[in-house]
């Protein structure tokens, strides 16, 4: 019920409005090297897989919107002493000082008080991590309610594994805004957020309508990579697996109505995808 009601959320807000002027920008913040089965669900395990780390920049008129920041570049110094040896045993990072979120926004000419806002996905170190880049600004950070709950849990000293303290010990220094469900950013259907809980308990999703292009949605952990939809193979990281599959099952549908699906670290998909300073084609 609560994908049906998205589905007709986007319909019939995308039917009221003209197309926007919106432009896309995805940018490369590293690489993780891990195995697929730490990704894919009991497949193809001890098999090595070396998944990009992506974050998004939305123009849309004048305004410049982030969704998710990457990892914060404290992990390209002491990847074991900033994450932990347990994270980096897992999830290897290789990261560039430059691929940090306010060092990599510069191809653009911007810096983090230039954004009318930052969307994030959800708290994960290769997500949230470089959510400190907007200390000192005022623009305001959109997560989930359900998520900024989660994230409190581990500033009040839980182990919550892939939720970094260092990453999140300025939220309340933060300009964070709380949501719940699903935000029309501009009003106009081209930049919704959407709740896709799973992953996390707060998770969400990013649907986009361009102007003269495909519509998308960018999944960001509620798909790891196009095999998971395709052969509906479930994540191996998940708070919640039936409410992760229902996500992809709710994907599946889109991309046969239409819209492109984009996962967060599919190797093959990020491979054929422009880097910032040119603009994502879908």
């Amino acid at each position: 019920m609560r994908r049906l009601l998205m589905l007709v959320f986007l319909l019939a807000a995308a039917a009221a409005v003209q197309s926007a002027d919106v432009k896309v920008y995805a940018f490369n913040a590293g690489v993780l090297k891990t195995q697929t089965q730490l990704i894919l669900k009991d497949t193809r395990p001890g098999t090595p897989l070396d998944i990009p780390v992506p974050f998004l920049v939305i123009r849309h008129g004048k305004d410049w919107v982030a969704f998710d920041t990457g990892c914060n570049g404290e992990v390209s110094k002491d990847p074991v002493g900033y994450w932990g040896e347990a994270a980096v045993k897992a999830f290897n990072p290789v990261i560039r000082p430059d691929q940090e979120f306010r060092e990599a926004i510069k191809v653009l000419r911007l810096k983090p008080r230039d954004f009318t806002a930052a969307i994030i996905s959800h708290g994960h170190l290769d997500h949230a991590g470089a959510i400190d880049n907007f200390l000192g600004t005022t623009v305001p950070i959109y997560f989930q309610k359900a998520e900024v709950a989660e994230i409190r849990k581990v500033l009040d000293g839980q182990d919550l594994t892939a939720y970094v303290p260092g990453d999140l010990k300025h939220l309340d220094e933060l300009n964070i805004r709380e949501i719940e469900g699903p935000l029309d950013f501009f009003g106009d259907a081209s930049v919704v957020i959407l709740p896709t809980p799973g992953h996390t308990p707060g998770h969400q999703s990013l649907y986009v309508r361009h102007s003269g292009a495909q519509s998308f949605i960018y999944c960001a952990d509620a798909l790891y990579m196009l095999e998971s939809m395709e052969k509906f193979i479930a994540p191996a990281i998940a708070w919640d697996v039936p409410a992760a599959m229902q996500n992809i099952n709710w994907f599946k549908f889109e991309a046969q109505i239409g819209v492109k699906v984009i996962p967060s670290h599919d190797p093959d998909y990020w491979a054929k995808s422009a880097w910032a300073p040119h603009q994502m084609v879908p």
